[in-house]
């Protein structure tokens, strides 16, 4: 069988072979000039942004933000309370009869201050999700607040679970205040948690009025 031989195709073989040599040839094009293409878009990785999703309810400070997604809560046809109203003890009804507070506003300061433990001051209402400054402005001058209502973690005592359940505290800053305990014992004072990684002052402000230290 002589050399040519290898190269007899019939017409079908020979049109796959343009094909081969045409996607071989394409392909290494792209090769030599994808150094010269703008790169392409990373992709995102959104699992970190899921995962505090759980807590952005209570967390939203951001006034534009909460005034574009808030509802309507100028409320014409419902009570007017004239009576002061205690922060820490009213539950949701109470809060709708403020006429700048709606029925959904008015659920989400009670369940803020149930994860909370109790609000320590009337300026954290700015801190619930839909209540923009407007509304708290209207209503701060007709509420008191019990600050004696408010509950403490022992932070000698409570488990990382029961320090992540806080708006205030984060899975990995629990994390971290947990692993310090178990290193260098109890902490013998309230400030002493400034040492954990992630509190910084302003935060311990915050936190203190929610944490106490047992013997």
């Amino acid at each position: 069988m002589g050399l040519k031989d290898y190269f007899a195709f019939n017409k079908r073989q020979r049109n796959g072979i343009i094909v081969l040599l045409t996607l071989i040839l394409g392909m290494m094009i792209y090769l030599i000039i994808s150094d010269y293409l703008p790169p392409s878009p990373a992709s995102v990785d959104f699992s970190s942004f899921k995962a505090d999703m759980a807590k952005v309810k209570f967390k939203q400070t951001d006034t534009a933000t909460k005034q574009a997604i808030a509802e309507p809560t100028i409320q014409t046809d419902k009570p007017v309370r004239t009576t002061p109203l205690e922060l820490n003890s009213a539950d949701s009804a109470d809060f709708m009869e403020f006429p700048s507070v709606s029925p959904k506003v008015a659920r989400t300061i009670v369940r803020f201050r149930n994860a909370l433990g109790g609000y320590y001051s009337k300026e954290q209402l700015l801190e619930v999700y839909g209540l923009d400054d407007a509304c708290y402005n209207s209503i701060a001058d007709k509420i008191t607040l019990d600050i004696s209502k408010v509950e403490r973690l022992d932070v000698n005592k409570a488990t990382e679970k029961e320090l992540t359940h806080h708006p205030y505290i984060h899975k990995k800053l629990a994390k971290a205040i947990v692993g310090y305990r178990r290193e260098n014992g109890h902490f013998t004072r309230l400030s002493d948690i400034m040492k954990v990684d992630g509190i910084d002052g302003d935060l311990y402000e915050k936190l203190s009025h929610y944490l106490i230290i047992s013997n």
